[in-house]
């Protein structure tokens, strides 16, 4: 009876073995991170600066490989007449600045109604103790001088109301031309370096005319292809990623980055397109990592946001 528990055992062990070497090779390899050779490093961000108005390039503050920072001059277009604009709509804002805000014709016409009110009734007052001492006529033209004086400060009421909205219009008139001027000073929209010039100073720019081309260098995209047999796209969603590429000589370095995009297209070949950005860093004031360069790059299953469906073997 125990030699039979044992062969029964014995079996088990070899089924079980068995059943192991014969597991899919997808299976097998989901439990390793996925190393990706031949995969190509890419500019993140890259574009032509166009010209945003017309104009003669009075300056252009940068040169090719100008390192530059958000925000930073990069050209000048001629601004004279707009600036002789704006200088013209200052002086007009003052103006309807100050007849909005000036309410002397309102506070006079409310003085002269009080006098006139005052009158009107001492004349009435009067006429009533003596009958006839003041004529009606007179009286009339009293009330009369009294209701012009009201309506003399409800106008200026309302003249005061159309000063603001004519304020409101010089401002307007101001802040275009602000607009103007800005629009003629070039700022970089993001920290990158000047990779092709293609004006010059004192050249004529039209609308859309392209000045320079500017590259960010601080992220890269790397690119690379999986197989869609070993593994599933839901697994590199969010992951982080190790890029590796060689330098002069053999020497190798490495950059962290996250996968930020998945292909839902299969290639011919069976495999998807993976993107992720990396963190790029100088040294000696250079960036590393440059546009075209090939690298390797390995996904850190387990990761990002599909971690919780990435199958690993025991």
């Amino acid at each position: 009876m125990r030699s039979k528990t044992r062969s029964n055992k014995l079996t088990s062990a070899v089924l079980l073995l068995a059943a192991v070497s014969c597991a899919p090779a997808s299976w097998a390899a989901a439990a390793n991170d996925p190393l990706i050779y031949d995969c190509l490093v890419q500019f993140e961000d890259h574009i032509k600066v166009p010209a945003p108005e017309a104009g003669v390039l009075v300056q252009l503050a940068v040169k090719e490989g100008s390192q530059v920072r958000q925000g930073e001059v990069l050209a000048k277009i001629y601004d004279d007449e707009v600036q002789t604009q704006k200088k013209a709509a200052e002086y007009a804002l003052g103006a309807a600045y100050k007849a909005a805000t000036d309410d002397i014709q309102f506070r006079y016409a409310e003085a002269s109604a009080a006098v006139a009110k005052k009158k009107y009734e001492s004349s009435v007052a009067a006429n009533t103790r003596v009958p006839d001492s003041i004529s009606q006529v007179d009286i009339d033209k009293d009330k009369l001088e009294w209701d012009a004086a009201v309506l003399s400060a409800e106008k200026a009421q309302h003249d005061q109301a159309l000063a603001k909205f004519d304020y409101h219009q010089k401002k307007a008139e101001r802040d275009a031309a602000d607009l103007a001027i800005k629009r003629r000073t070039i700022l970089a929209p993001f920290d990158g370096e000047v990779l092709t010039l293609y004006r010059h100073e004192n050249e004529w720019v039209s609308p859309g005319d392209p000045i320079m081309q500017l590259v960010r260098l601080d992220a890269m995209r790397v690119e690379g292809a999986l197989d869609q047999t070993a593994y599933d796209a839901h697994e590199m969603i969010g992951c982080d990623v190790t890029v590796e590429v060689e330098l002069a000589r053999g020497r190798k370095e490495q950059f962290p980055g996250r996968i930020t995009f998945i292909s839902s297209q299969v290639e011919l070949d069976g495999t998807y397109l993976v993107r992720a950005e990396v963190a790029n860093r100088q040294e000696h004031g250079r960036w590393l990592l440059s546009d075209q360069m090939k690298a390797s790059m390995k996904i850190h299953l387990g990761t990002g946001t599909g971690a919780a469906t990435v199958s690993r073997a025991p």
